[in-house]
C-alpha cells in the first residue's frame, strides 16, 4: 500500500518537472523508494532440501556411547547440521559426528 503511495506522489512530482527540475529528482527518489519497499517486501521461499540414501545391504542398529563420557545414546535424536550427522550427549553436552564405518 505504502509503494503504491509512493509511485503515485513519485508521478505527480516527475510530471511537475516543469516547475522545477528539483520536482523531478523528488519524483525519482520517491520513485526509488517505492521499488526498495517492493523488493523487501517480497516472501522469502524457504529452500526444501531432499537427500536420498541407497541402501546396498541389510542396516544392523548398534548402540551408540558417548566417546567422552560412555553414556548410552539414542540415535533417533540425531540431527543433521552441514550435511553430517551429528547426536549429542544427554549426560555431558558432548555433540560428535555419527560415522560409518566401512563396509569392506
Amino acid at each position: 500500500m505504502a509503494s503504491a503511495v509512493l509511485i503515485f506522489f513519485g508521478l505527480v512530482f516527475v510530471i511537475s518537472v516543469n516547475l522545477g527540475f528539483s520536482y523531478f529528482l523528488v519524483g525519482m527518489v520517491l520513485f526509488a523508494v517505492a521499488v526498495f519497499l517492493l523488493f523487501l517486501g517480497q516472501e522469502k521461499k524457504p529452500i526444501e532440501i531432499k537427500q536420498t540414501v541407497t541402501v546396498t545391504r541389510p542396516l544392523e542398529a548398534k548402540g551408540i556411547r558417548c566417546p567422552n563420557c560412555g553414556a548410552m545414546l539414542d540415535p533417533t535424536k540425531a540431527e543433521v547440521l552441514g550435511g553430517k550427522l551429528f547426536v549429542t550427549c544427554d549426560h555431558c553436552g558432548n555433540k560428535f559426528e555419527l560415522t560409518e564405518e566401512p563396509t569392506w
